[in-house]
């Protein structure tokens, strides 16, 4: 099985090509293209102008770290917290230390990011770039009710005919992309191009027991809230979210069968779009 949006590294592992080209019908036009770039490069500018410093943050960072290694410490320890205070009283003293530290810089990143975020000139940024956002989409006739979903890109290896992926410990990047079908395909269509699936060609949507940790939550509800809760996801101290499960939407084009990786929040919507039940 050939994974959509993966990325092959059996033969070279400097293969940065993702699969799925077969399947893109259409791109935006060069000019909207560029001024996406051109204002995705001043959206860089704005997110790093509006973080600490890399040294503070790699102290905040620090600071946490230590502070949840002597919490989980002396959870564990089999002597009461007098004890372990009268034995190691600079134990305490260093997580307290390190507390403050670390809620102090918390709160200057976030009071910067505020001041940057409130600025004219980022204000008139983020709005050309939503409005290039639309031109694109619309150039790409995606449809004011296409719904958002996160599909999964991954490095992975073949092995006796099995896919498997190929950087254990790192999170999947979770693309987004709007979805939406016709009477023949479906489409996922994201800034960079349209991608049309014939609605003939989708067999089966497989359920994998096995859990995948994604890198950012690109949702607007959070991911232990509203529809999201019943999948019992959680989350690590730089935003990863760890899914209990992730499904694969198989196909067959051209002699050849595909598979859309999809983390476990997702199914709901595929299965709506395409009627079928993952197994």
């Amino acid at each position: 099985m050939k994974p959509f949006l993966g990325i092959n590294l059996s033969s070279d592992e400097g293969n940065e090509l993702l699969n799925g080209n077969e399947f893109l019908v259409a791109k935006p036009s060069a000019i909207l293209t560029d001024a996406l770039d051109s204002v995705s490069g001043k959206t860089q500018k704005i997110v790093k102008k509006s973080q600490l410093p890399l040294p503070l943050r790699v102290v905040m960072y620090a600071c946490e770290l230590i502070a949840l290694i002597i919490i989980g410490g002396l959870l564990r320890a089999d002597v009461s917290p007098a004890e372990s205070y009268h034995n190691a009283p600079w134990l305490y003293w260093l997580f307290a230390v390190c507390v403050i530290i670390g809620v102090l810089l918390f709160i200057l990143g976030k009071r910067k990011e505020r001041q940057v975020l409130e600025d004219t000139e980022t204000k008139r940024t983020l709005s050309d770039s939503d409005a290039i956002e639309k031109e694109i989409l619309a150039e790409l006739s995606v449809p004011d009710n296409a719904r958002e979903v996160d599909v999964l890109s991954f490095c992975y290896k073949e092995e006796n005919e099995t896919i498997k992926m190929a950087q254990k410990g790192v999170p999947l990047t979770n693309m987004s992309f709007h979805i939406f079908t016709d009477s023949e395909n479906l489409y996922l269509v994201d800034l960079d191009g349209k991608y049309a699936f014939p609605l003939s060609s989708i067999q089966v949507i497989q359920t994998i027991r096995k859990p995948v940790t994604v890198m950012d939550w690109n949702k607007d509800e959070p991911f232990n809230k509203g529809i999201y809760k019943q999948y019992k996801l959680t989350s690590d101290n730089i935003g990863s979210i760890h899914c209990k499960s992730y499904h694969i939407m198989e196909l067959s084009y051209r002699g050849e069968i595909y598979g859309i990786y999809i983390p476990s929040y997702e199914l709901p919507i595929f299965e709506e779009l395409t009627g079928l039940k993952a197994k």
